[in-house]
């Protein structure tokens, strides 16, 4: 067996260090989730662990988490009442460690040290990243980036595991599987690229034909639901979404290493073979292909496409790096190279100290309503509102989701050009929930209404610090 050379083994130490040392810091600063929709599918573990089976509401066979297998992962840790929120955090801190680490492999493999090296320490600190914590995305993302690795070193079986995984994990990943299919069959021969395309057809065919059968279709139904959301009056696109977070990076000046380093990048991986050059790739193909399907812009969803830019920045910094050593001499080359990763780095500490002082308001009211939720309502009790994961989690009750996450009829009434206002009318006409929870400041339904007014009546009123008026909880009766 090769050993690694004495030169290497010191960097190898160091990315290791760094991986795990930022992994243990997010986790000290974000113990747990921060937003919404992961409690989705820690809702499917919980009930899965509990013998209600993999589904949002007992009896009702809907797949509404894009990550089926993270919530089979969440289930051990929910059958023994660990806190998911927690457990699912300290995941996607592991997760960021276990990608800078791929990074810095692939920096390695291809002789690109300064890209790898780059990679690995932007990767964990990421401002598109850190946000998505508590959900699958940075594992999704660490599986993916791991699988890129095996298929570029001609590892097909490995390849194919670690990408399915990454698709079970979340759809998006199966573009990760066209590029190592691809990239097995140009460097390695066809006899690879099958080896791989068997391995991923073995793994995946029963979970589809488990999912045809058990759900009816593959596909989670929030596929059609955030499709729909776009069409909502006022809303962005996905497009629209990055076009924008594209423009707030040029006026920020701690970003200006960003922008000017992706372009050389780009060059760079259009010219140079290379793992981190198959990332941007993937990054590229994710952002089209969110663009193409036309979903709404939630900000977790640019992950993989800003993962590939730190690439494409990796990249343009080996480039630099390179021909201001031809010029410069090496001290200068890597001197101003890694003052603009420095300047970068910067930025994404002040992006992660901006993360952890913005108040989460809504997360501990929606915390508390579930609470009073599973205190003072029967068993079985449907309750409607917009947003479902929080409150759905903590109050263990059957939801109506206004927004059509876990009912899809809802959110033909959006595809239709309907507003939330109009979803939610027609939810509480279809479902008749016997409680609502609503903010009637940003979505006016019993105070708009008189008639659901007649059926519906305050059962208690829950102090709101973001607007003035309290976030209400109606009880319904209905004939």
């Amino acid at each position: 067996m090769t050993q690694p050379l004495p030169s290497m083994r010191w960097p190898n130490r160091v990315a290791l260090a760094w991986a795990v040392l930022v992994a243990v810091a997010l986790f000290a600063l974000f113990p747990e989730t921060r937003f919404d929709d992961p409690f989705i599918t820690y809702r499917y573990a919980a009930n899965l662990a509990h013998g209600v089976g993999f589904v949002y509401n007992p009896g009702e066979r809907i797949l509404s988490t894009t990550a089926p297998l993270y919530a089979l992962v969440l289930t051990p840790a929910a059958a023994v009442g660990l806190s998911l929120p927690v457990i699912s955090n300290g995941l996607s801190c592991l997760s960021l460690g276990a990608g800078a680490l791929a990074l810095w492999h692939m920096g390695r493999v291809a002789a690109q040290r300064v890209a790898g090296a780059v990679a690995a320490l932007l990767f964990p600190l990421s401002p598109f990243l850190v946000p998505t914590l508590g959900a699958e995305t940075a594992s999704f993302i660490a599986l993916t980036l791991w699988g890129l690795v095996a298929a570029w070193s001609g590892r097909p079986i490995l390849a194919g595991l670690l990408l399915v995984s990454a698709t079970l994990t979340r759809g998006d990943a199966a573009l990760g599987l066209v590029l190592a299919g691809f990239v097995l069959a140009m460097r390695w021969g066809w006899r690879s690229a099958l080896t791989f395309g068997t391995i991923c057809g073995f793994v995946l065919t029963p979970f589809l034909l488990m999912s045809w059968w058990y759900y009816g279709t593959p596909l989670p139904a929030t596929l059609g639901a955030k499709r729909s959301q776009a069409q909502i009056p006022g809303s962005r696109s996905y497009l629209q979404g990055l076009l924008d977070y594209l423009r707030g990076m040029v006026v920020q000046p701690l970003f200006w290493p960003t922008v000017g380093l992706t372009p050389l990048g780009l060059v760079a991986a259009v010219r140079d073979n290379g793992p981190l050059a198959l990332t941007v790739a993937w990054g590229l193909l994710h952002a089209l292909a969110y663009s193409l399907i036309g979903v709404t812009a939630y900000f977790w969803y640019y992950a993989p496409a800003f993962v590939g830019l730190l690439a494409a920045v990796a990249l343009g910094a080996e480039l630099l790096a390179r021909w201001l050593t031809r010029r410069a001499g090496l001290r200068a080359g890597r001197s101003v190279v890694a003052t603009l990763i420095f300047v970068v780095l910067i930025g994404h500490l002040g992006a992660v100290r901006d993360i952890f002082v913005a108040p989460q308001p809504r997360m501990a009211l929606y915390h508390q309503v579930g609470l009073w939720l599973q205190a003072h309502t029967p068993v079985g009790s449907q309750v409607g509102t917009l947003e479902i994961g929080v409150i759905g989690f903590y109050g263990e009750r059957p939801m109506v989701d206004f927004a059509g996450l876990i009912q899809p009829e809802v959110s033909r009434v959006l595809a239709g050009g309907g507003d939330y206002a109009a979803a939610a009318r027609y939810a509480i006409a279809h479902y008749r929930p016997t409680y609502l929870v609503n903010q009637e400041t940003t979505m006016a339904l019993l105070s708009a209404d008189p008639a659901l007014q007649a059926h519906c009546t305050e059962a208690v009123a829950l102090p709101d610090p973001r607007y003035a008026t309290p976030l209400v909880i109606a009880r319904c009766v209905w004939p």
